[in-house]
């Protein structure tokens, strides 16, 4: 009977006109907003990729989005990625609709509409519903979930169990709304006794029956088939991650349980506050309106935040880094969820309980969502964003036929494989993903796919092992700039790529004329967007060091230096080079100036590193980078005459990294003619660090000889 009434009272004629209402804003503005094509966001090349194949995505492999992506893709609407994109906005503007109509029925239409216009106005939830991604449609499922438990009955128990189970073959961490749905459904339970409970788990596995297209679809060998899951032992390693090897996502095995937890909270806050603004002071009513009202609903609304809250943030213990937010902020919708509910709940109340600041309270709400609305706009407009497609067609154009192409992160591998598996470019390229190399399945995989490439582990092997590769390929091996080779690795720089061991007479000259820059944004918004930046930065700076090393340096060195800055403003090694460039043409004023700015960005990444809370190693590496550029602002200071200014640089040198001789070295020509002490202890530090330096023991030895004290 109470789940009757509740259809009707969704259903009623007059809580219509805010729906329609909710689509007329968001609707336009989800579709006006999508990218045009593959956008450059974590796994969406990959996702689109093996949806557009049916293929076997990364662990747990989701299933659930592969097909539907797939099937959505089949409709005749722009290009692939596109569809996908679509696909993702549909998900999650669904969702918000569904949401309404939850909050409507339990509250009131308007207090619901505004709830669910900030929950549409959402960055979080305007990013992933832009994407070709599985948060959106995991976000639907959360939605549609707590609505099912929400109806009351034996029907609803079925039905949500049924539904958690296949939205997590869509994502796993929707287990997260498990306690929510335990305190909404405890009544059923109690009523439905032991029969209840098996039936409830019946549907549930029936639901996450869907990840045996896994297995099935694997034993095809499709062009992507990560991990390859047709035997069940392989199967039961990836829907349970335990095959997912070393990531990201397992860097924070690096910190001890909790270590990371106030920071992880301190960005959790923000991101409410950038995503209601105002309007969490309807939401902390909505806490007191709750425990004085419905405490059932209360409790699972704080059940889900929570869990997928605080819990979450404790459990995943990830450092605050823009890669590793941008990796957590998803995650973030599922209390986000509770959030609005409770805005929602709180605006009723207040309305109610002071009917004559009506006026004034539908003013806060405006302006909540107007806050939330503004907030976004810039990172949530992605109409031009080419920057992914972009890149990919760059590498493949700097490339000649049948060439290898060896990529490591995520962003700039998977676009390469969208662009060639899904668009059709560079079918003659072998593409490989040097994180995957030593993998026997991705090396089965390979060998079926290509059987003329024999692939070695590139991860982790030496020198002789890409030699060894490099031999196998008679196309060429080439590496985009993200790529970890063994020092000392021969490699001719050519635009974003490096030809490795190349031959004598490869091609002169650099391809950046060929290249997209036009259509990269400079303002470059989120993580990834920054980080092609980066890599375009890299290849820049990669073809001006080679000229310095070879004391070629010319002025479109230069020129592409400072292109590299504009790309990526924190890479420190690009002023650097320039300050070589002046250094090297007697204009040590100029060097002094690049060698300095070098530094500043050295002091304002180490800053970063401790606000980040990154490892040890790769703090002391920054340390010890930034050394080498107070080295040579010591240097110019010194050719300058002011040799106290080239004393503190080279102290700050010695600071970052004690085990840097030159620094010594220097002062003791510092101080050569105006304090022998100085001199010979300084030498003789410089010898301690490094036994076969020339000058040094030169230098030592005439003192002996001379007998200067």
């Amino acid at each position: 009977m109470e789940t009757a009434k509740a259809e009707t009272r969704l259903l009623s004629p007059r809580r219509i006109p805010f729906g329609a209402l909710l689509a007329a804003l968001l609707v336009p503005l989800y579709l006006y907003c999508l990218p045009p094509g593959l956008p450059p966001y974590r796994d969406a090349g990959e996702m689109a990729s093996a949806a557009w194949t049916l293929g076997v995505a990364h662990q747990p492999g989701y299933p659930l989005y592969i097909i539907a992506a797939k099937l959505f893709s089949l409709l005749p609407l722009g290009n692939p990625a596109w569809r996908l994109n679509l696909f993702s906005a549909a998900a999650g503007l669904s969702a918000v609709l569904l949401f309404w109509r939850l909050a409507a029925a339990a509250l009131s239409p308007a207090a619901a509409f505004f709830a669910a216009l900030l929950l549409g106005f959402n960055f979080t939830l305007r990013t992933v519903s832009s994407v070709p991604e599985m948060y959106a449609l995991n976000f639907f499922f959360a939605v549609a979930i707590l609505a099912a438990a929400s109806s009351g009955g034996k029907r609803a128990l079925f039905l949500s169990a049924f539904l958690l189970g296949l939205g997590m073959t869509n994502r796993m961490d929707l287990v997260l709304t498990a306690p929510a749905l335990l305190v909404l459904l405890w009544p059923e339970f109690r009523s439905g006794g032991p029969s209840g409970v098996l039936g409830a788990a019946l549907f549930f596995f029936l639901g996450l029956s869907l990840y045996f297209y896994l297995p099935l679809r694997s034993s095809g060998w499709p062009l992507y088939d990560w991990s390859h899951p047709a035997d069940f032992s392989t199967f039961w390693a990836v829907i349970t991650r335990k095959s997912y090897g070393s990531t990201l996502d397992l860097i924070s095995l690096n910190y001890a349980t909790g270590q990371l937890f106030l920071p992880g909270l301190k960005y959790f806050a923000l991101h409410l506050w950038n995503n209601f603004g105002p309007a969490l002071v309807f939401a902390a009513a909505g806490v007191r309106f709750g425990w004085l009202g419905d405490r059932r609903r209360l409790a699972a609304s704080a059940a889900l935040f929570v869990f997928s809250g605080p819990v979450f943030i404790f459990m995943a213990n990830m450092p605050p880094n823009p890669h590793a937010l941008a990796i957590v902020e998803p995650y973030y919708l599922l209390p986000d969820l509770a959030v609005a509910y409770w805005t929602a709940e709180g605006f009723l109340g207040l309305r109610r309980l002071y009917s004559r600041a009506a006026p004034w309270l539908a003013a806060l709400a405006v302006a909540s969502a107007l806050f939330v609305l503004y907030n976004g706009a810039h990172g949530s407009y992605r109409r031009w964003l080419f920057a992914a497609e972009d890149y990919a067609s760059d590498v493949m154009r700097s490339v000649p036929p049948g060439s290898v192409v060896v990529a490591k992160k995520d962003v700039q591998l998977f676009s390469l494989w969208y662009m060639q598996s899904v668009r059709g470019l560079r079918p003659d390229l072998y593409l490989i993903a040097q994180g995957l190399s030593g993998a026997p399945w991705y090396q089965a995989l390979e060998s079926r796919h290509h059987p003329g490439l024999v692939l070695y582990n590139l991860n982790s092997g030496g020198q002789e092992v890409w030699r060894a590769f490099v031999a196998g390929a008679p196309g060429g091996v080439y590496a985009t700039t993200d790529v970890e080779l063994p020092a000392g690795t021969p490699a001719a720089p050519y635009g974003i790529v490096s030809r490795l061991y190349p031959p004598a007479g490869a091609p002169a000259g650099q391809p950046w004329p060929l290249y997209s820059f036009p259509r990269l944004d400079p303002d470059y918004r989120d993580f990834f967007d920054k980080d092609l930046g980066a890599s375009y930065a890299q290849g820049l700076l990669a073809g001006a060091a080679k000229d310095s090393g070879a004391g070629a340096m010319t002025g479109a060195d230069l020129e592409e230096l400072r292109l590299a800055s504009l790309m990526d403003p924190d890479l420190p090694d690009a002023p650097l080079y320039e300050g070589f460039y002046y250094s090297a043409r007697g204009d040590w004023t100029g060097a002094a100036r690049c060698f300095r700015a070098s530094i500043d960005i050295y002091d304002r990444l180490l800053k970063l590193a401790e606000k980040y809370y990154s490892l040890p190693s790769l703090k002391a590496s920054l340390s010890a980078a930034s050394a080498y550029a107070w080295l040579n602002y010591g240097v110019s200071a010194e050719k300058t005459g002011d040799r106290d200014k080239a004393e503190r640089a080279y102290d700050m040198a010695l600071s970052h990294n004690p085990g840097l001789a030159e620094a010594h070295y220097n002062i003791a020509i510092l101080y050569w003619n105006r304090d022998w002490g100085r001199v010979r202890s300084e030498l003789e530090a410089t010898l301690r660090l490094n036994p076969g330096h020339v000058q040094a023991r030169k230098y030592l030895g005439e003192l002996e000889r001379t007998g200067r004290r």
